[in-house]
């Protein structure tokens, strides 16, 4: 396939994976997955913000001096190395219009945020090399001054305004190409996601704003649809255009579409007056907005605060310049994750000492190496399938470093996720103490774990007279009920456990249940 076949082709493939990339976006949003972003550390958004900025500076390096850009390579690292051993092929005309847009740009900014810099900048360069390359005096140079103002590249030299008009067109679908192009459309609409609310993130801590991240998702999905009736490219969150933006003084998400509207009204009305202005002017407003971009304060803020988050910013930062910002923005989310769910893969199991009115004390370190026959474990954080083998472990451990302990007591009222796998690791600590003539207790059940305990069939294999529930109205009863059962079942000994059975059962047994249900209420 050649000529204009492939180009209707390639704009087929453009319109459908736009068309997918918003459904998936919208699907998202509707579903309320934008809170999936949250397990991604800040740093990672600082990082990543940080990494831009820099690819931004780079980039406009080539088009600031007039450099030709690298022709291969594609991230920060061979761009910026390709830069550096370049600079003999400075195109001084150029140079000389980009330092002087960027001196105008700062001393104005200084004298006054309110005076339009950026649009007075512009147009000086336009003035200047307008008249420098139309100029025909007596000073002449090899090949005319004239010719030597002329190779500075204005906005005409890479194209016609007038072809970018948007033309609208009904997305036709073809099935059998769909299916090929759904991984590259969910890959494409995640990390659009990832890099709009990264953006907002940052510019919602900047502002005080309350961000509401669904909506932006469905925001972006929504512009990706109505970018495929018009053969557009798939859109995301721009770190640069945001950030200049909200450096200007935006306030609200009507500055996006004031700036759309005027945009097109000025290319449509003056794009003659438009074609004229300098490449180097324009290069040198972004490396002013690639600045501001980057908030020192969060920065050192996240390298100081803790070792995984320096790491997490190193890494992603790391990565922008020797790979491609997607990539680094993928390794980043990994490691945030993953660094998460070691933290909350690490349940607390802290033993305490119990008095006779059923409260916790800080355990005696003086009484630390003594033994005893009823060990009180508080278990605290997550307890789902990643901490099942910590959780076991250690407890295992526990029982078998002393044997003279009798019963071991669980207090789980601040356990939370219990799921199938920490119900199995209980199984067999329950049955490995019970193998020893020893006992489980547990207390401070939450509605939330009795019904996992009950379903899995714990309760009945582990005993309702083992268990006992937390009630809000009286806090420390749970820790009473557990501390007399314990006690009763080290006052027995191993061949009288039916009978220590029987005279517990005789309790109002029906009283605890009554107790569950109305936690449960």
């Amino acid at each position: 396939m050649e000529g204009p076949e492939r180009d209707v082709a390639a704009i087929q493939i453009l319109v459908q994976l736009c068309m997918l990339v918003g459904i998936i976006q919208i699907l998202a949003a509707g579903c309320k997955l934008g809170r999936l972003t949250q397990f991604v550390s800040h740093s990672v958004i600082v990082a990543y913000i940080a990494g831009t900025a820099i690819a931004v500076v780079v980039n406009q390096l080539f088009t600031f001096t007039g450099i030709p850009n690298t022709p291969g390579g594609d991230s920060i690292y061979d761009k910026g190395f390709y830069f550096a051993t370049h600079l003999s092929e400075i195109h001084w005309p150029t140079a000389i219009i980009g330092c002087g847009s960027l001196f105008l740009l700062l001393i104005l900014k200084r004298i006054d945020r309110r005076i339009p810099a950026p649009l007075i900048a512009l147009i000086l360069a336009a003035v200047i090399v307008h008249l420098l390359a139309n100029f025909s005096g007596p000073i002449t140079t090899e090949g005319g001054l004239q010719k030597y103002w002329q190779n500075v590249l204005v906005v005409g030299d890479t194209g016609n305004l007038s072809e970018i008009l948007p033309r609208f067109a009904f997305p036709r679908f073809d099935m059998g190409l769909l299916n090929h192009l759904l991984p590259f459309a969910f890959a494409v609409a995640l990390l659009n996601i990832m890099e709009t609310t990264s953006i907002a993130k940052m510019l919602a801590a900047s502002s005080g704003q309350r961000l509401s991240v669904n909506q932006e998702i469905f925001g972006i999905g929504i512009g990706n649809m109505v970018s495929s009736f018009i053969a557009a490219m798939p859109i995301s969150g721009s770190a640069s255009r945001s950030c200049f933006s909200y450096s200007l003084g935006a306030q609200t998400r009507m500055t996006a579409i004031l700036t759309a509207v005027i945009v097109a009204f000025i290319i449509f009305c003056f794009s003659f007056l438009i074609m004229h202005i300098p490449l180097p002017a324009l290069s040198a407003l972004l490396l002013v907005t690639a600045v501001n971009i980057v908030n020192p304060r969060q920065f050192f803020l996240c390298l100081k605060a803790t070792n995984s988050d320096a790491f997490v910013l190193w890494v992603t930062l790391i990565s922008c310049i020797f790979l491609s910002l997607d990539v680094a923005l993928y390794i980043g989310i990994v490691i945030s994750i993953t660094l998460y769910l070691k933290k909350s893969a690490v349940p607390q199991l802290v033993e305490y000492d119990i008095d006779d009115n059923g409260e916790l004390h800080n355990l005696d370190y003086s009484t630390l190496h003594r033994h005893k026959t009823i060990r009180v474990i508080k278990v605290e954080g997550e307890l789902f399938f990643g901490a099942a083998d910590l959780f076991q472990t250690t407890l295992k451990t526990i029982a078998e470093d002393d044997t003279s302990t009798k019963v071991i007591v669980l207090q789980l009222k601040n356990a939370r996720d219990i799921d199938a796998t920490v119900c199995l690791a209980l199984q067999q600590l329950h049955s490995y103490l019970k193998g020893s003539n020893r006992y489980l207790v547990a207390c401070g059940l939450t509605p939330q774990i009795w019904d996992v305990l009950s379903d899995s069939g714990l309760i009945e294999e582990i005993g309702k007279e083992n268990l006992f529930v937390f009630d809000e109205r009286h806090p420390h009863l749970h820790m009473l009920k557990a501390l007399q059962k314990a006690r009763r079942l080290t006052a027995f000994t191993p061949d009288s456990d039916k009978k220590e059975d029987a005279v517990f059962a005789a309790e109002p047994v029906k009283a605890e249940a009554k107790t569950i249900e109305s936690v449960k209420t």
